[in-house]
């Protein structure tokens, strides 16, 4: 590969800046991925990789990136800033001294910041990270000098406008601050991005003060980010009389909640018509679709009359993204539908946890209960049964009828089901002595054999092969919970007692879909085999040693049953021996 050691391409700049204004910190990261392999020593990527991990809500790894991409010896206020935020954002994560010894430190840093060009942002940081190790009147001095600076006395920006409603924050005046924040996020240069980081800093200082209930919900509501929502509705035929009033109604809701990003699966009918709603407000549309696109349009948008398929097309080309929950065909079944519908509800509320923004559902259902396990009030029920808000526009029972869905073939289909799939090796395996090798199959085989018997009830299949570990689990809570059990059993200190290498250690890698189900003869057992078999088997070998990677399917299903989990952003990674390119998490607990 070809490395540049001037300034990154302007193009990579462009992207940087269009991820930043959506506050797509996916998209930032993996932009900064891709430029950084290209320009390793560009000041603006190696800054933006880092910044990128802080606002996708990993301190840790962040500031693993800060110092491996020397952002400090860059030099400027905002390189210097991020090492203040870095240890703002790890005292959240920790209590009593040693939080406000991080807090204390942070201020250290943003002052250091500020002394390198007075800079309004790193100043009113440093007021807010000492109010908030406790430093009360030194914090209300730094808000004060900071609020009579003219450029956030009559501010230009957002970023003045909200610092000036920071400082009046840290100097107890809520009213002041309300307003004034309330004022920042209508200003044209607000972005999704930018109001998102401003919401975290002023959730942290709300914590902290003593005011009323109601005062700190209008504060919080000031400058909560724009939600990010889960559509679905009835599919209809194209024509119907009701559908400018559906529009009509569509559109009033996008307005008066500014819904700027939004998650579905276009069928015709109500999905349509609130995706071309988003794009027509400058909005971010995401799509899923629940198998291959020819099957889709098949199934999901020819049924309501030709005439949808290039409003379909339209809205395709339009989107922001593009995910397929399988790379099945459709095989007639439910099933595929309802994975679809989990898996765009949790990608939509892995969005908004990231941007820390409100989710709600917008429904066009006429309010039959579900009959089956997919369909609009069943998506309904799903995001109502996860605690979620559910806004619905109504629409009469009586439709006019869809034409059938064209079936190809009437070839029996194997039987399937949708579970996780968890393959693992070990490091170094193919180095060790026939003695090590005993230990090895006494020890660490010994340990993963006890971690899947306490979760027998879990486990549809097991298998291994040498130091190869190939789990079929009924779901992802399941099998993350036993790919950190294997992980925390098989710790270095542990490894090492028996006399395992330092470097060696297992590698996890998790995925869930659907996937085929038949008797091995051989074996005499159950076993499971598809294309996303494949795909887990593909990922293990890029995993880290000790570490747990999954899909973006994988995390998003874990977000929407609300579990005890963290993801770490990987990026977009190629899958060994050539077989594509996949998004990847790592694996973790809150507050490991």
């Amino acid at each position: 590969m070809l490395l540049t050691m001037g300034p990154v391409d302007p193009q990579f700049h462009q992207r940087f800046q269009d991820a930043l204004g959506r506050g797509d910190m996916f998209a930032l990261f993996e932009h900064t991925r891709e430029a950084i392999e290209l320009f390793p020593d560009d000041p603006e990527t190696r800054y933006l990789q880092a910044l990128a991990m802080a606002r996708l809500g990993d301190p840790n790894a962040a500031m693993r990136l800060y110092k491996r991409n020397r952002v400090e010896e860059i030099g400027t206020e905002d390189a210097v800033a991020l090492k203040g935020r870095l240890l703002k954002d790890l005292a959240v994560r920790t209590s009593g001294k040693e939080q406000i010894e991080l807090f204390r430190q942070s201020s250290q840093a943003y002052r250091l910041a500020n002394q390198l060009s007075d800079g309004y942002f790193s100043g009113i940081n440093a007021a807010t990270t000492s109010f908030l190790a406790g430093d009360r009147d030194e914090a209300r001095d730094l808000a004060i000098a900071i609020g009579k600076r003219p450029d956030v006395a009559h501010p230009q920006d957002y970023f003045a406008a909200a610092s000036a409603a920071e400082a009046k924050l840290i100097c107890g005046d809520m009213e002041a601050a309300t307003a004034l924040y309330a004022e920042a996020r209508r200003r044209p240069d607000a972005s999704a991005g930018m109001i998102a980081s401003t919401a975290r800093q002023v959730a942290l200082i709300a914590d902290r003060l003593s005011v009323s209930e109601d005062q700190c919900q209008a504060l919080l509501d000031s400058i909560r980010p724009t939600p990010v929502i889960h559509f679905c509705g009835h599919m209809f035929r194209s024509g119907w009389s009701e559908e400018a009033k559906i529009a009509s109604e569509i559109k009033a809701i996008l307005d008066e909640s500014d819904v700027m990003i939004a998650y579905g699966s276009p069928a015709c009918g109500a999905d349509i018509l609130i995706a071309e709603a988003m794009i027509a407000r400058g909005g971010e549309v995401h799509l899923v679709l629940p198998f291959i696109e020819e099957d889709f349009v098949k199934t999901s948008v020819i049924v309501g009359g030709s005439e949808w398929v290039a409003r379909y097309e339209r809205i395709r080309d339009a989107a922001a993204s593009i995910t397929f929950a399988t790379e099945m065909r459709w095989v007639n079944d439910d099933e595929q539908f309802a994975y679809c519908a989990k898996l765009v509800m949790g990608l939509a509320q892995l969005r908004a946890g990231v941007m820390q923004a409100h989710t709600f559902q917008l429904a066009v259902w006429d309010g039959e209960p579900a009959k089956e396990i997919a369909g609009t009030a069943a998506h309904c029920a799903e995001w109502r049964g996860l605690g979620g808000e559910v806004r619905v526009i109504s629409v009469p029972t009586s439709r006019p009828p869809l034409d059938s869905a064209a079936v190809t073939g009437t070839q029996k289909h194997p039987s399937w089901k949708l579970c996780s799939i968890l393959f693992a090796d070990f490091a170094g395996f193919s180095r060790l002595d026939e003695d090590r090798l005993s230990q090895f199959l006494e020890v660490v085989m010994g340990r993963i054999a006890s971690v899947l018997d306490r979760h027998s009830e879990d486990v549809l299949s097991r298998n291994s092969w040498g130091d190869a570990i190939y789990v079929v689990i009924i779901s992802p809570s399941k099998a993350a919970q036993i790919a950190l059990e294997i992980q925390s059993e098989l710790d270095p200190d542990a490894l090492q007692s028996i006399g395992l290498p330092a470097e060696g250690g297992m590698r996890i890698s998790l995925h869930h879909g659907p996937i085929f189900e038949h008797f091995d003869a051989v074996q005499g057992a159950r076993t499971y085999y598809g294309t996303e078999v494949t795909v887990a088997a593909r990922i293990e070998p890029r995993v880290p040693v000790g570490a747990i990677y999954t899909t973006q399917p994988f995390a998003a299903l874990i977000e929407s049953d609300r579990n005890n989990y963290q993801f770490e952003y990987v990026g977009r990674m190629d899958l060994a021996k050539n077989y594509g390119e996949r998004i990847l998490y790592r694996l973790g607990t809150e507050g490991a």
